[in-house]
């Protein structure tokens, strides 16, 4: 029990005690913060007092925290509230006490889910701010369902103007949000991008050495053998950079930028004529194919664990070896035979360089969703049972999406030549609409 609330005089297993669990979440976690001053901090003492104004009713709070810091409200996977959820299942807490409910969720549909489980273990909800007792009756329930329906209607105001900010910045050719580029910096007052000496001289070396006529390879292996800005080089991280656009002062869209270009136009320019002229065949893209192409693309391409493989020694995405027009011709040819040409998953780190056969792989995940943990529900058991029989009859676009539905992670374990995977249930999933949408007929 808190020793900071004057309790009655009673038996610490007398049945009239409530158990009371304080629940808080900030959404940004800023470095610096005062602990004792954060968002978190507040909405604790705000629930606290309000548990002690309720001590004539026997309510206390408990020591343990559950706090979510640096965590969004559209999710329902925090570690501060599947801790609560547990030590409700365990039968340890009476009541949950919020100081507001987007503190708990900002979905209606979560809301449900979460008043569901807590009706379920006989736990009650307090809503602080108003003074809601949401188990007190229909009419306290439609003052929570209310709160809940503004509380998201205000996550979708929030994004929408986030995104009006970003496309008016984008306009203006600024940056607004995304990874640095290596040479550069973030002004800390502006957010856009300024030349970094330090970090410039090892590009520009770069890009002289392409000018040179030097290929991507014989760069890479000069670079690391210099450890050039510490980092491990490959020829395709070499290439990612000579092609970027911003170092000539553009946008990744090609328009002009807002920050200072960190080789000339010229140089840049002859870089990427010596990069085409080294081509093998010219690149496709996506508005050269017909409307028949790029759909076969989409429906029948193979690789249904792009995007979800990962090495686990380096911990990157790992890539199909194929291209697309290879991919293409292989759809076009064989349709229902896609594994009759050898395909792999790669991993393009430079030292760490390993490949898998794809179709191997992908079985092994087909296997797995045969075999669903003990600990499930029989609800989840059943559902990943409905995909796993539908699997085989279903198009590559939506095995792919049923493995991202199903799977939390695919990882290639290098060290003993096979995969760790790890299953989601689907009552973890945040929307109910099934593996990302509706599936395609």
């Amino acid at each position: 029990m808190d020793a900071d609330v004057d309790l009655p005089d009673l038996r610490d297993d007398d049945p009239r005690w409530v158990r009371c669990a304080v629940y808080t979440r900030q959404s940004v976690k800023r470095l610096g913060d005062d602990p004792a001053v954060t968002s978190c901090a507040i909405q604790r003492t705000l629930c606290t007092e309000f548990i002690r104004s309720k001590t004539w009713e026997f309510w206390y709070p408990i020591a343990e925290r559950f706090d979510d810091e640096g965590e969004s409200g559209a999710t329902l996977e925090r570690p501060g509230l599947t801790k609560l959820l547990r030590r409700i299942e365990g039968g340890d807490i009476h009541r949950v006490i919020v100081y507001r409910v987007d503190r708990l969720t900002r979905k209606l549909a979560d809301l449900a889910r979460l008043a569901s489980h807590f009706e379920r273990h006989r736990v009650g909800l307090t809503i602080v701010h108003g003074n809601i007792d949401a188990d007190a009756g229909s009419l306290a329930g439609l003052q929570v369902n209310m709160l809940a329906t503004f509380a998201e209607w205000e996550r979708e105001i929030i994004r929408e103007r986030i995104a009006d900010t970003r496309g008016a910045i984008k306009a203006r050719g600024e940056r607004s949000a995304g990874r640095v580029p290596l040479g550069y910096r973030t002004d800390p007052a502006t957010k856009q991008l300024v030349i970094d000496e330090g970090a410039a001289a090892a590009v520009r070396w770069l890009f002289t050495g392409a000018s040179k006529g030097t290929t991507t390879n014989d760069l890479a292996k000069k670079a690391n053998k210099k450890k050039l800005a510490g980092k491990t080089w490959s020829a395709r991280a070499v290439l990612r950079l000579l092609t970027n656009q911003t170092y000539a002062g553009h946008r990744p869209d090609g328009a002009p930028g807002r920050h200072a270009p960190l080789v000339s136009a010229e140089l840049f320019s002859k870089v990427q004529a010596l990069i085409d002229g080294r081509r093998t065949r010219a690149p496709t893209k996506p508005s050269e194919r017909d409307a028949d192409e790029q759909k076969a693309i989409e429906l029948f391409n193979p690789f249904v664990l792009r995007g979800l493989i990962t090495c686990g020694t380096c911990g990157k995405t790992m890539t199909p070896s194929m291209s697309e027009a290879v991919t293409l011709n292989l759809v076009k040819r064989l349709r229902r035979k896609p594994n009759a040409v050898p395909r792999f998953y790669r991993c393009r780190t430079a030292g760490c360089a390993g490949q898998v056969p794809a179709f191997e792989s992908e079985q092994m995940v087909r296997d797995a969703l045969e075999h669903a943990p003990e600990s499930w529900s029989a609800e989840d058991k059943a559902k990943l049972a409905t995909y796993a029989a539908a699997f085989d009859l279903m198009w590559p676009i939506n095995q792919k999406r049923v493995f991202g539905a199903c799977c939390a992670a695919v990882v290639w374990n290098r060290k003993r030549d096979g995969l760790d995977i790890e299953l989601i249930p689907h009552s973890a999933l945040v929307d109910d609409d099934g593996p990302s949408g509706p599936l395609t007929p």
